[in-house]
């Protein structure tokens, strides 16, 4: 029981229990208030009726009291003009009985608009008393048409009509006169009742005013100034929150929702300070290991450091080293070439002109070793010169024509037209192209043929190198040119790559602003006809320089 009355208590003082009283009482005042403005516009309706209806019958009562003064003024004409008189009298008489009828209908009219028994049989008994002045007029009628059509002499005519006339008015008149005392009566009645009802309607409004004056009061100095004040309190509770006081709590009043919402803004706030000083703790500890780390990293760039000197100073040593005996081979080859003549047979020639490629071929590999090394930021410094794409394709053949031997496959070069000049390093663009033509031999088929061909545009000269190899799946193209991806088609055997890798490729072109991308399946159709397997096409996109009027703009330079 105890427990009950505890929930009970809980219940009737959260906020929801007062919002739903308040509206509740809200509620019933506005429909009290309603039913009262009602009830009042009801009844001023009546009595302004009923008012109407009796200003109405006044007026037919003092329209009766007016056709009788006629109607006695026409009796008194009679001796002047008998026969005007009488034609005059008959009109008079039927604007008298339809002034009755008047009268009956708005006795009638008033006796439905009335809502209680005492007022209808009072409106019923003004009814009885016009149906007595109607009676009353009709024997006044008749009795003075008999007075008419008796055979007596004018003056006694005239004197019995006054006679009964006076008879008439004598009973009659107090008659009408009470009539229109009572209507004056209940129009009186009528108005003070409704001052009645204005009094009692200004007190229900001055009620109604009074109540939701205190009611507003009431809510303001009780439950709205009561949210207001614990809102603020959530608000700057939640101000001290962001701006990092998590030590900051609210003070618990009550057993309403607000009293809830507040524990839980103070459970939100411990359960913050919490995860923050595991935060700092985690950050403390994060912060030495980053610092150990960064020791070590810095040890290890230093060591890097080192090595990469190392290994720059190895390449330049290395490369010193090879240059001299290289240079002494080239010049015994030249000077063998030279100073014998015809007289060197033919086998000998020619392997003393193959000493004499290799030679120029491993001094230029060693160059670029030099270059490398030589480099502060360990990239490639290009040499950029005008240069002729046919000859660097050309000499990129020459690279690669023994592995194209080793495997048995054609090599179909389409240098151009000759005339086909960029912007560029001779020795890397020879080298992007030997070792794209190489990676097409190794992943091309013993027996087939690899075609490269130069397409000049008139800005652009394109470099396409198209093979019958196993090509390379469409979701892997957008990663070839990443450094030590590896695709799904790889070749058989322990081949060995040839020249620069793709990655190293895409670098030396964009460093030539050009493009290098790749489409598979290829499309050759070569005199085998067409192969079962999809290949792949390196495009090699290039700026070409108009050579004829770079010669003339550096003539007019001259000239300057």
């Amino acid at each position: 029981m105890q427990a009950w009355i505890r929930r009970l208590g809980i219940y009737t003082g959260s906020l929801r229990f007062k919002t739903l009283a308040l509206l509740g009482g809200s509620a019933l005042m506005a429909l009290a208030t309603g039913f009262a403005l009602i009830d009042g516009i009801r009844k001023a309706d009546y009595y302004m009726e009923r008012i109407s209806a009796s200003q109405g019958q006044l007026e037919l009562l003092v329209l009766l009291s007016g056709r009788i003064s006629n109607y006695a003024i026409d009796v008194n004409d009679l001796s002047r003009a008998p026969d005007e008189a009488r034609v005059r009298m008959a009109n008079a008489t039927a604007q008298v009985m339809a002034i009755f009828e008047l009268l009956d209908k708005s006795i009638e009219g008033q006796v439905n608009l009335l809502d209680t028994d005492e007022a209808k049989n009072a409106e019923a008994t003004e009814g009885l008393s016009v149906a007595r002045m109607r009676a009353m007029f009709q024997n006044l009628d008749r009795q003075m048409f008999s007075v008419m059509e008796s055979k007596q002499d004018a003056e006694n005519t005239i004197a019995n009509m006054k006679r009964v006339l006076d008879v008439f008015g004598l009973g009659f008149s107090p008659m009408l006169a009470q009539a229109v005392e009572d209507e004056r009566s209940e129009v009186t009645g009528t108005r003070r009742a409704m001052e009645e009802l204005k009094k009692s309607l200004t007190a229900i409004a001055t009620a109604v005013l009074t109540g939701a004056m205190a009611l507003a009061a009431f809510l303001y100095f009780g439950p709205v100034q009561s949210i207001l004040r614990r809102t603020g309190e959530i608000v700057s509770g939640a101000k001290a929150i962001s701006s990092g006081r998590l030590e900051t709590r609210l003070r618990l009043k009550g057993h309403d929702e607000f009293t809830m919402l507040m524990a839980s803004f103070n459970r939100m706030a411990t359960n913050l300070s919490r995860r923050e000083s595991k935060l700092l703790t985690a950050q403390t500890h994060l912060q030495e290991t980053v610092d150990a780390r960064t020791v070590e990293l810095r040890a290890a760039n230093h060591k890097l450091e080192e090595i990469d000197q190392n290994r720059r100073r190895f390449f330049a040593d290395v490369s010193h080293e090879l240059r001299t005996p290289l240079t002494v081979i080239l010049g015994e080859a030249e000077v063998t070439l030279l100073q014998s003549g015809d007289k060197l047979s033919a086998p000998l020639r020619k392997s003393v002109e193959t000493i004499q490629a290799r030679a120029r071929r491993l001094n230029r590999r060693i160059e670029d070793l030099l270059r490398v090394a030589r480099s502060e930021s360990g990239r490639i410094d290009l040499n950029i010169t005008r240069m002729e794409v046919g000859a660097a394709l050309t000499e990129a053949y020459d690279d690669v024509a023994p592995l194209a031997r080793q495997r048995g496959m054609a090599v179909e070069i389409d240098a151009g037209p000759g005339d086909l000049y960029v912007n560029g390093d001779k020795d890397w663009l020879r080298q992007v192209f030997a070792g794209v033509i190489a990676n097409a031999i190794k992943y091309s088929s013993t027996g087939e043929f690899v075609a490269v061909k130069a397409k000049p545009g008139a800005e652009t000269i394109k470099i396409e190198v198209n093979d019958r190899g196993c090509g390379i799946a469409a979701e892997e193209i957008p990663r070839i040119f990443d450094r030590f991806f590896s695709g799904k088609n790889q070749p058989s055997g322990n081949e060995t790559s040839h020249g620069v890798g793709l990655a190293l490729a895409k670098w030396v072109i964009e460093e030539h602003r050009g493009l290098i991308a790749l489409e598979s399946p290829g499309r050759l159709n070569g005199a085998s006809g067409k192969s079962d397997r999809p290949g792949l096409s390196v495009i090699i996109t290039l700026n070409r320089i108009d050579l004829s009027r770079a010669t003339h703009e550096a003539d007019a330079n001259q000239r300057r």
